[in-house]
């Protein structure tokens, strides 16, 4: 595991105080114990000792092998935790290195991991293309050119391959967003861009099935095999659908009675789907369920209501009616002082303990009865909960809290603002890291200490480092930089 190294390669951070080291008990310090009475006693012969002694040699034998195999099979599932959940690294055993990097675009859906294969979107001699490369050497196994770059105005296009960082397997669902036409008679600017949605093979990228989204798209987001869509239709209505990924067959629909957008009532409409949970915000919010579409929560009107998805149901907030924590069918089972924090990245650790941020401080709430448990005074916000810690980080600072006890364990400094946050393969914090000269670096540190293992260098102009189907992938503007 990655938290074993040698304490010659450790460089201390800005570290937590330490319990002072056990003292020898009373009485027993520099006790000297007289030798016994000498006896002859007669030299005992090789044979004779093994005699005696191998029951118990094969004893200790069997209780070292018993205790390889419990560590093995311990180490065998902390990997496959991790690797269980989208945006985490794969257990890291030494500083990575690069191996192979390949031209990449910098938005979200550029980079998915599938199968033994990355698949890449990227921008190339103005027109958008799709490749997928091997994951051991980056060698590419097939490459489409889908659609032109256009970058102007409200002419712009977009391809992106939605994931949450996981794998997604066989199936490669990319959406192509081409404006219409619009020099011509009859042709409006106020038509919404032309969006089709197309299946590849992940391992040929031949074409699955293709379908097309024709109101203006709001959000897509992947569940499974399938695309959770939300549009607006031409009233203004928010319309959420979950589609089959390969041919755009509705499993089911919902249609907001009220009109969400309105350039005229100054009303806007946002969207998302996560953990089960779909969220469609505007001056009413609706929480549905992702696998029947059933209505789970309608918001007030103009209430602002937050919504976070959770492991086992979500939580609601707003300024007017506070808190509540609800079960997967809505229910409400409790209320919270706060919104639970958006922790992006959950390995399901620690989740007797719900995190509160409110404001200047993180709060700890029981996620059974909803007790407060604790309080720590921290601007600092809960990004990611991985091996009953919390990743804590704000502006420069980042650190690892107890989630049990609310006790920060450490906090370090970056020194200058990155476009990115801290991540972790469940025994390392990835985090960022400078040279004296101000170069961009990478550093790991231990989850529970702080203390750095190693740190390489990054790319200049880095925009960010994520995990992809468990692959540690820097981003640039144009590229994507595979470390290993």
């Amino acid at each position: 595991m990655a938290g074993r190294r040698s304490a010659a390669r450790m460089q201390l951070v800005e570290v937590d105080e330490s319990p002072a080291p056990p003292t020898a008990p009373a009485g027993h310090d520099n006790a000297v114990v007289p030798p016994s009475e000498a006896v002859s006693v007669a030299r005992p012969t090789l044979a004779g000792v093994a005699r005696r002694w191998w029951p118990l040699a094969a004893v200790v034998v069997v209780a070292v092998a018993g205790a390889v195999v419990v560590g093995v099979a311990r180490d065998r599932a902390f990997v496959a935790r991790i690797d269980a959940v989208p945006g985490l690294v794969h257990p890291l055993g030494a500083a990575p290195s690069v191996r192979w990097q390949a031209p990449a675009a910098p938005h979200g859906g550029a980079v998915v991991a599938a199968g033994d294969a990355l698949v890449l979107v990227s921008a190339q001699s103005e027109r958008w293309r799709v490749t997928a490369h091997a994951v051991s050497d980056g060698a590419v196994r097939w490459s489409l050119d889908v659609a032109p770059v256009q970058r102007s105005g409200f002419e712009s296009s977009l391809v992106r391959c939605p994931s949450s960082g996981e794998d997604v397997g066989s199936t490669v669902l990319c959406l192509v967003t081409e404006p219409r036409v619009v020099y011509s008679d009859d042709a409006s600017i106020d038509e919404p861009a032309h969006t089709r949605v197309v299946a590849l093979d992940a391992a040929r990228g031949t074409e699955l099935g293709t379908w097309e989204v024709t109101d203006e798209l709001i959000a897509a987001d992947r569940v499974g095999d399938d695309l959770v869509v939300v549009t607006l239709d031409r009233e203004g209505h928010a319309v959420a659908e979950r589609r089959a990924g390969r041919t755009g067959e509705v499993d089911w629909t919902f249609r907001t009675p009220e009109v969400l957008e309105s350039a005229v009532l100054s009303r806007s409409v946002d969207a998302w789907t996560a953990r089960g949970v779909v969220a469609v915000k505007g001056f009413v919010t609706y929480v549905l369920d992702a696998d029947d579409g059933e209505t789970l929560v309608v918001g007030a009107p103009y209430r602002n209501l937050e919504v976070v998805a959770l492991d086992d149901g979500f939580a609601t907030w707003a300024l007017v009616g506070a808190g509540h924590v609800h079960a997967p069918d809505g229910t409400e089972r409790f209320a919270v002082a706060g919104l639970p924090a958006r922790v992006r990245l959950d390995d399901g650790t620690a989740d007797d303990v719900l995190v509160v941020d409110d404001g200047g401080r993180l709060q700890g709430f029981s996620s059974a009865s909803g007790e407060a448990l604790w309080t720590t005074e921290t601007m600092l916000d809960a990004r990611v909960r991985v091996s009953d810690r919390v990743l804590v980080s704000g502006l420069t600072r980042f650190g690892v809290l107890d989630p049990h006890d609310g006790r920060l364990l450490w906090v370090s400094d970056a020194g200058d603002p990155v476009p990115w946050q801290p991540l972790s393969d469940g025994a390392l914090v990835l985090a960022p890291a400078f040279t004296p000269d101000g170069r961009p670096q990478l550093a790991g540190l231990g989850l529970d200490d702080g203390v750095r293992f190693w740190a390489v260098d990054l790319p200049t102009g880095v925009q960010g480092v994520d995990g992809v189907g468990g692959l540690l992938v820097v981003r640039t503007a144009d590229e994507a930089v595979v470390l290993g």
